[in-house]
């Protein structure tokens, strides 16, 4: 196994933890409602699950018997992360399905179910991690209240709403899509059975976690947060002159 698999496997446990660490934290912080710290460190929550993106394919590429050296070589050379995640599905389709190009796809030998599961997931990294790098790209520059166009000329106001509407609940969804997203490229470039067999649940994962970003609400995530701080304050204060 390369070396550089185990090295990244160990950058991303290290995130993995600044995660649930930085997460303990932005709870009390909603818990006391400190809206300036909560701001401050959804912007970090964000920054870190956008490296959690740029690792975990790193991981992948490495990953035994996953890619050759020339597609490794590809992959390590596409600048842009978006496109590195789709040349990834690509590669691995190619080879699961056997075919010579992926402008091949619409071969009769390539089966309908398997076009249709590769253009799910196309449709998910070009729309859901296309947004994830805009954003994250935008919060590594320090636009973390105005956010810019990529001449720096003029205020991109469809960053800025996204920037604002980030939330601890909206984050923590994304990272689990991300996370069935990466395992279903992982186990089509691994192993071709798994990949088939756990399709289904892994991308029902992805819609219910793409679903519940539009109907859980963060202020009712806020309020629980709020009333469980108070109570424990209560209850700690009756223990205290009983």
């Amino acid at each position: 196994m390369s070396s550089n698999y185990f090295y990244h496997c160990e950058n991303l446990n290290m995130i993995d933890k600044a995660i649930q660490t930085l997460q303990r934290t932005l709870r009390q912080y909603i818990a006391i409602d400190d809206e300036k710290n909560v701001y401050i460190y959804t912007k970090i929550l964000s920054h870190l699950i956008n490296s959690w993106v740029d690792v975990r394919i790193l991981k992948l590429i490495y990953e035994f018997n996953a890619f050759n050296e020339s597609e490794i070589n590809s992959l390590i050379s596409c600048k842009i992360l978006k496109d590195k995640w789709l040349l990834a599905l690509d590669f691995a389709f190619i080879k699961a399905y056997k075919i010579s190009n992926i402008k091949n796809i619409d071969n009769p030998t390539v089966p309908y179910t398997a076009r249709i599961m590769r253009k799910s997931l196309v449709d998910i990294i070009s729309d859901d991690l296309l947004e994830s790098t805009q954003v994250r790209n935008r919060i590594a520059h320090g636009q973390w209240k105005y956010a810019f166009n990529n001449e720096l000329t003029k205020i991109n106001e469809n960053i800025m709403r996204i920037l604002k509407e980030e939330n601890i609940i909206k984050l923590q969804l994304k990272l689990k899509m991300f996370k069935s997203l990466s395992q279903i490229i992982h186990d089509l470039a691994v192993s071709k059975p798994t990949f088939e067999r756990d399709f289904d649940n892994n991308y029902r994962i992805i819609e219910e976690q793409k679903r519940n970003f539009h109907n859980r609400r963060y202020d009712d995530y806020k309020y629980k947060m709020i009333q469980k701080k108070q109570k424990g304050l209560r209850l700690r204060s009756r223990a205290h002159v009983d």
